[in-house]
């Protein structure tokens, strides 16, 4: 793991977080203490088209409130 001080880290941040999918981590330290350590974000897993095809088709909360606010009141009628 690499380490690097906090000035570094502030100096170069861009390239170091270019370099965490090669390298891996990256231990900062300030007045030689680990402050801080960064880690190459988890890939995101894709939505499954299926999942993508009914987005949308569910209602929101907001919806399903007000209709049944309609059922409760067209009930008593």
């Amino acid at each position: 793991m690499q380490t690097v001080t906090l000035d570094e880290a502030q100096k170069h941040l861009p390239e170091l977080v270019r370099k965490l999918s090669r390298e891996g981590e990256l231990l900062i330290t300030d007045s030689n203490r680990p402050v801080a350590r960064l880690i190459p974000a988890a890939p995101q897993p894709s939505i499954h088209p299926e999942v993508a095809a009914i987005t949308g088709l569910v209602p929101s909360e907001g919806d399903a409130e007000e209709e049944h606010r309609r059922y409760l009141r067209d009930k008593h009628r």
